[in-house]
């Protein structure tokens, strides 16, 4: 769910969105407004910058939420991804899914920075918040994660929370204590960053998918990072790994730690082995 333009790239939007499996019943069309882009510069050591235009999806209201297209998505969901959309059409969204009884992952990126009660009904209505260590410093004003993710748990003693901490993988709050969830080495793979661009959207993907189907957060977000990681090894910024490849490497890495110091290592089949 979002919105376009009605300029030349609304609907190479959507068709392109289609040939992916994405279902584009609740993307709305903003007459008058351009279709958002971002603009990405890639660096030598794959970290990257992003300017964003966001366009029309700023027009994005609790007004396009409510359509029956909409609704009938979100009623049929058994989880809601917030990222990103205005304050208001967050809120809406996130009510729509409670009241259909799924889930509800929350990363509300550059929405941080219209705090306010808008932004904390957002986070107060979500079961899992998803941040950067940046985005949590804003939230919480406290430039240290561990007692930052202490404050917000105060706020929101039921919330699930992860924090971000790119090559330095992630930490995590369910409620037991925070706990550090390592990153992965992709020089094990035989592999290297080269376009972080997309890393933090494949950590949400794999984050929810798995927590979905089962596993706690703590185990969830070391899937996060694993996608997060072999998304940064991809040069193509629209190129998440297959859960195919995801669990591949997952199984050779924890052949790797499971591996006493000395033994020969597993090799990694070219048929499975993710690809730069």
């Amino acid at each position: 769910m979002g919105a376009v333009g009605d300029d030349d790239l609304g609907a190479p939007l959507r068709v392109s969105l289609r040939s992916e499996g994405v279902l584009t019943d609740g993307v709305a069309t903003i007459v008058g407004a351009s279709s958002g882009r971002a603009y990405v510069v890639v660096d030598e050591s794959g970290a990257k910058q992003i300017h964003t235009l966001f366009g029309a999806n700023e027009s994005l209201a609790p007004y396009h939420i409510r359509l029956p297209s909409a609704r009938r998505s979100l009623s049929a969901s058994a989880a809601t991804m917030i990222m990103d959309v205005p304050l208001r059409a967050a809120v809406e969204a996130a009510m729509a899914s409670k009241e259909a009884g799924a889930r509800v992952f929350y990363s509300p990126g550059v929405r941080i920075g219209s705090g306010g009660p808008l932004l904390q009904k957002a986070i107060g209505l979500a079961d899992h918040l998803v941040l950067d260590r940046i985005e949590l410093s804003r939230l919480t004003s406290d430039p240290n994660p561990r007692s930052g993710l202490l404050r917000l748990r105060r706020q929101h003693p039921r919330l699930v929370v992860v924090v971000t901490l790119g090559s330095s993988g992630c930490l995590v709050d369910s409620g037991r204590g925070v706990c550090s969830v390592p990153s992965f080495k992709l020089e094990a793979l035989g592999l290297h960053a080269v376009n972080s661009t997309g890393s933090g959207d494949a950590f949400l993907a794999a984050y929810a998918c798995y927590s979905l189907s089962g596993a706690p957060p703590e185990r969830a977000a070391a899937w996060g990072n694993l996608a997060g990681a072999l998304k940064a090894a991809a040069s193509a910024t629209r190129a998440s790994p297959t859960r195919e490849a995801l669990e591949s490497a997952m199984e050779t890495f924890e052949g790797i730690r499971r591996r006493p110091r000395g033994s020969p290592s597993r090799r990694v089949s070219s048929r499975s082995r993710p690809r730069s």
